[in-house]
C-alpha cells in the first residue's frame, strides 16, 4: 500500500486530534470503512464507532408479501392500538434485525472481511450496545439504550417507530449543586480571619469551599460564635437539562419516558396540509401519507411535545417541496408551519422553531 495522508501532523501540527466518537444503529461500523476505502478518503480524523444493536421495529410495520426485506405501515393495526384493543403479536419485534433479511445491509456487513484500520482512521474501542426491555426509562415496552455515561451528563437511546431500524436519543444532564451566596459568607471569613487561623486553618478562605459542601441542614459556627447554615448561604441545586433528538419517525412515543420534561424536543416534521398552497387533497391525505412513509406532521411534531411537556420545540427535516430560502414565500410557509406545531403542542410562538441550516440554539442553565 502506497503512503497515506497523515491527518495527525498536517492538520494539527503534529499533535494527534482527538478521537471523534461516533453512534449509529448496528451496521455503521462497517459502512464507513467501505465509504472511507472505496471513496480513496485519506482526510480522515481518528473515529471511533458505538452501534446500537438489535433495534427492533415497531408492531405497526409489517414486512411486504411480495417485496422481502421492505416494511410497510399496517394502517388496520395502528388504528386497533389507538383505540386500545388487542392485536395479536402486538410488541415492538424482532423483524428486521441481522440474518432477518438475507440481502440486506445490516445482514451482509458481518460477513465482509474489512479489519479495523488506522491507515483510515478508525481507532480501536468502539462498543457493542444492546438494548434493556425492563429499563425505568421504557416505554410502551420498547427497549432502552444506555448509550454513554459521562458522570454529569447521560446519553440514552430508544427505537422510533419507521420503515428501517431508527432511534433516538435523550440527552440527560445531571442536577447541578447550589451556588454559594458568596456576598453573605466572605465578610464573616475575614471578620473571623485570625481566629480561624489560630484554630489551626491554614487557609481561612477554604471555609466557604466547607459551607458550600456541608450536607442538607448541616451548619458551620465561626470563632464568634455566628452559625450559618447550609440553606442561608448556598442556593437550591439546580436540575440538568435535557434534549430530545427525535430520528425519522411516524410516532415517538417510544421515548416518552425519556422525554418527560424535556427543555428541547428536536422532531421531525416532513410534510403538512397548507390550505391556498396545496390543492387536490386534503389535511387527513396529507397526514396519511406521512405516516405510511415513516413520518411527522407538525401537528404531531406538537402533540409529542405537549405530551411529554417539552418546554421548547424545534421542527427539522422538512420535505424538498419547502425550499427553505429567504424569500418572502418561502419564510411565511415556514411561520405556517411553526403555527401549527405551537397550536397543537400549547406552546408560546417563541418556543417554537422549523429549523434552518447552521442554526444556534443556547440551551440556558436553569
Amino acid at each position: 500500500m502506497g503512503s497515506s495522508f497523515n491527518y495527525a501532523e498536517e492538520s494539527n501540527g503534529g499533535s494527534a486530534p482527538p478521537v471523534v466518537d461516533i453512534y449509529g444503529p448496528e451496521g455503521l461500523r462497517m459502512w464507513l470503512r467501505v465509504a472511507v476505502r472505496y471513496s480513496v478518503s485519506r482526510i480522515v480524523p481518528p473515529y471511533r464507532v458505538h452501534e446500537l444493536m438489535d433495534i427492533p421495529l415497531a408492531p405497526e410495520w409489517d414486512e411486504g408479501r411480495r417485496t422481502r426485506g421492505r416494511y410497510f405501515y399496517n394502517t388496520r393495526r395502528a388504528a386497533a392500538r389507538a383505540a386500545g384493543q388487542g392485536v395479536t403479536d402486538d410488541a415492538w419485534g424482532m423483524k428486521g434485525l441481522a440474518g432477518q433479511d438475507p440481502v440486506s445491509w445490516i445482514s451482509r456487513a458481518p460477513m465482509m472481511n474489512l479489519e479495523s484500520s488506522s491507515v483510515f482512521g478508525e481507532v480501536k474501542g468502539g462498543r457493542d450496545i444492546f438494548p434493556i426491555y425492563d429499563h425505568p426509562y421504557s416505554a410502551d415496552g420498547a427497549p432502552v439504550w444506555e448509550v454513554e455515561d459521562e458522570g454529569d451528563v447521560r446519553v440514552y437511546a430508544a427505537p422510533m417507530s419507521h420503515s428501517v431500524p431508527c432511534v433516538g436519543y435523550s440527552i440527560h444532564e445531571e442536577q447541578k449543586p447550589g451556588r454559594l451566596r458568596a456576598e453573605q459568607v466572605e465578610p464573616l471569613v475575614r471578620k473571623n480571619y485570625d481566629a480561624l487561623r489560630k484554630a489551626g486553618m491554614r487557609a481561612p478562605m477554604k471555609v466557604m469551599q466547607m459551607i458550600k459542601d456541608l450536607p442538607d441542614g448541616g451548619s458551620f459556627t465561626f470563632p464568634d460564635g455566628t452559625v450559618l447554615s447550609k440553606e442561608d448561604v448556598v442556593e437550591p441545586a439546580r436540575d440538568g437539562r435535557k434534549i430530545v433528538i427525535c430520528g425519522d419517525t411516524a410516532d415517538a412515543r417510544a421515548m416518552d419516558n425519556l422525554a418527560t420534561g424535556a427543555d428541547l424536543v428536536i422532531h421531525e416534521a416532513t410534510n403538512t396540509y397548507l390550505a391556498g398552497v396545496d390543492k387536490d387533497t386534503n389535511k387527513r391525505v396529507v397526514t396519511n401519507d406521512a405516516i405510511v412513509h415513516g413520518h411527522s406532521t407538525p401537528q404531531m411534531a406538537g402533540a409529542f411535545a405537549r405530551r411529554v411537556g417539552a418546554k421548547q420545540l424545534v421542527m427539522n427535516h422538512f420535505s424538498s417541496r419547502y425550499k427553505g430560502d429567504q424569500t418572502v414565500e418561502s419564510m411565511s410557509i415556514m411561520m405556517r408551519i411553526e403555527q401549527q406545531a405551537v397550536k397543537e403542542s400549547g406552546l408560546p410562538p417563541e418556543c417554537v422553531s422549523a429549523a434552518w441550516d447552521m442554526m444556534i440554539l443556547p440551551i440556558s442553565q436553569k
